[in-house]
């Protein structure tokens, strides 16, 4: 029998105090995952207070001040010792065994380069039309590491980023049967929300010109 491989899940933290802890506790538990790995990303609550309470079985990086969630993953893939990373959002709120079974099996069976995994309603398997923005993921680290600086740039274009490191038939899309997490502004609040909004987009709009290549970055 072929030994499985292995597997770290990444995890970036901005102000997450009300569903981090669900979402480690989570992982920590399932026998796919070998490491976790949590980037508190500048976080101005107290979700560095919850991820101490986990600090002799997983790995903490603390940013004091925020990067965004590209840095963040490009400073989990540079730690993670598994063959393969897992990327989690951290404001998932019934994040399950079989929400994590469905986004690593095509990567550990060969069926796949990388793997997006995307909420579905649990009556059906329509392909949600954000799925090229979902944070769910499953790649092997190797493909990864040549483009870790890079990706440190992205801030929240790192989707957008890695949708084009790769070949459409090289990834399989999944349904993540009713995987919710918090809405922005319930973490937030409306103000910080539109705030926040306005920054991201314009980040993803940014990285979207450039992979392409309507302007080169300088």
């Amino acid at each position: 029998m072929n030994k499985r491989k292995s597997v770290s899940a990444i995890v970036p933290v901005y102000n997450e105090e009300k569903t981090i802890s669900k979402v480690v506790s989570t992982l920590l538990k399932n026998n796919l995952i070998d490491e976790v790995i949590c980037i508190n990303d500048g976080s101005t609550d107290t979700s560095m207070d919850v991820l101490n309470q986990y600090k002799e079985k997983i790995e903490t990086i603390d940013l004091q001040k925020n990067q965004g969630k590209g840095f963040a993953l490009s400073v989990g893939i540079k730690k993670a010792k598994g063959e393969i990373v897992a990327f989690i959002d951290a404001d998932l709120t019934n994040l399950s065994d079989d929400h994590i079974r469905d986004l690593l099996i095509p990567i550990l069976d060969n069926e796949a380069t990388g793997v997006v995994g995307y909420p579905a309603s649990i009556t059906g398997n329509l392909l949600n039309p954000l799925s090229n923005f979902s944070g769910e993921r499953a790649y092997y680290k190797k493909d990864l590491v040549s483009h870790v600086e890079e990706m440190a740039e992205t801030r929240f274009g790192v989707e957008v980023f890695l949708n084009h490191l790769f070949d459409k038939d090289e990834i399989k899309k999944v349904p993540l049967k009713n995987l919710k997490g918090l809405f922005k502004y319930e973490k937030r609040g409306l103000l910080n929300t539109v705030t926040e909004y306005h920054g991201e987009i314009s980040e993803v709009i940014e990285e979207v010109i450039k992979q392409k290549g309507f302007f080169k970055a300088g």
